[in-house]
């Protein structure tokens, strides 16, 4: 779900009040005011939680748009001296929402179910909730919190929860059908909310394999906002498994700074036999190894696929898309750790996504590729 991201690297924590801002763009009414309020240890200025919650909050709508773990770090700067507090509802979520980036998923979950406990009513635990089961594969506890959003969030929200979901238990063409007739009447709907639709539509559409559709819903997408990470990330796989390669080193040309688009960029520029491709190639392997230093493993998809597209050491790739499956359960992983296994020549390492496969009942034809090439023994 793209509303509530996946990680792509540890959060940096800043030290002091002199570096918080100092690579942020100027000019925003936003930014303005996160300078004037920022909260910093050094600081000894005394921050009411509420103060504090809403800096968190503006911070990690910039990390969601932007794919930036700084915010993050930034967020949980800010909330700091609460962090290890009970507080409310709102605090809880916060925390959980910070937690979820970093795939902590069940710490963020410990969060969130007392927060529900406290507020039944509180739509950003409910579908934060619903974020963090679908991903890793809980579908029916999925759809229960989608439900639960219904009622209490603007429609738009709800419905995109349930295409969502439903979209990963067998039933695309009506989930695809909600997501339209949703967007249709939702026009006044925060931006926010209606690129996470068009590119939840988009990546259904993708996985039935209708790509005009697909690329129409990623261009709505984009048009809301053009530096959407995860909808530039989700256009630009339609793009490469189109053999569109050129069209991503285009797309991705000014967008680099999160892995998730550089390893796109990186791919594609090897696809096109770009001059840049090697040098594309270093540096996405210099975050990886930082990241491992670091010892964050929370970006391990992308790792795996960098592994297996980009380094083609196909049992090392192997190794870590069975390392991502046991985090996360998405198409996305399913056809990595399936690519891998083909790759590989292991066939038999691909038996849990096979059993989830059939268990979901989801529509890939990515993966349904990739399971007859492992059934009929066809080398990569």
């Amino acid at each position: 779900m793209a509303i509530c991201e996946t990680a792509q690297a540890a959060p940096y924590r800043p030290a002091s009040a002199d570096v918080v801002l100092e690579t942020l763009p100027a000019g925003t009414a936003t930014l303005r005011t996160l300078r004037q309020n920022q909260i910093v240890a050094s600081s000894g200025k005394s921050v009411e939680l509420d103060e504090a919650m809403l800096i968190a909050r503006r911070y990690i709508e910039l990390g969601q748009t932007q794919s930036d773990p700084r915010y993050y770090g930034y967020a949980e700067a800010a909330l700091q001296p609460w962090w290890s507090q009970p507080g409310p509802a709102g605090l809880r979520v916060m925390r959980a929402r910070i937690l979820q980036f970093r795939h902590q998923f069940l710490a963020a979950l410990a969060e969130l179910e007392p927060a529900l406990q406290t507020d039944q009513f509180n739509g950003d635990a409910w579908l934060l909730f619903a974020v963090i089961e679908q991903v890793q594969g809980n579908v029916s506890a999925a759809r229960v919190a989608c439900l639960k959003v219904i009622p209490i969030a603007v429609p738009l929200v709800g419905s995109t929860c349930v295409a969502s979901v439903g979209a990963m238990s067998g039933k695309s063409e009506k989930s695809a059908a909600l997501l339209q007739s949703a967007l249709q009447q939702a026009t006044a709907a925060p931006a926010s909310t209606r690129i996470w639709a068009w590119t939840t539509l988009g990546e259904i559409q993708a996985r039935r394999g209708l790509n005009n559709e697909a690329e129409a819903a990623f261009k709505q997408a984009l048009a809301i906002t053009p530096d959407d990470v995860y909808a530039l990330a989700a256009y630009s796989d339609l793009l490469l498994q189109t053999q569109r390669a050129t069209e991503v080193i285009s797309l991705l040309a000014t967008h680099r700074q999160a892995d998730a688009l550089l390893l796109r960029l990186a791919i594609a520029a090897m696809l096109s036999h770009d001059a840049e491709a090697g040098a594309l190639r270093d540096a996405l392997a210099q975050r990886f190894t930082e990241a491992r230093e670091r010892g964050d493993e929370a970006h391990l998809r992308e790792q795996a696929r960098f592994t297996l597209e980009l380094d083609h050491d196909a049992a090392t790739a192997l190794t870590l898309a069975q390392k991502n499956w046991k985090v996360q359960h998405e198409a996305a992983d399913a056809e990595l750790l399936l690519a891998a296994a083909l790759a590989a020549q292991q066939p038999q390492a691909a038996q849990p996504v096979l059993d989830w496969l059939k268990s979901t009942g989801i529509e890939d034809v990515r993966a349904a590729e990739l399971v007859k090439r492992l059934d009929v023994g066809v080398k990569p």
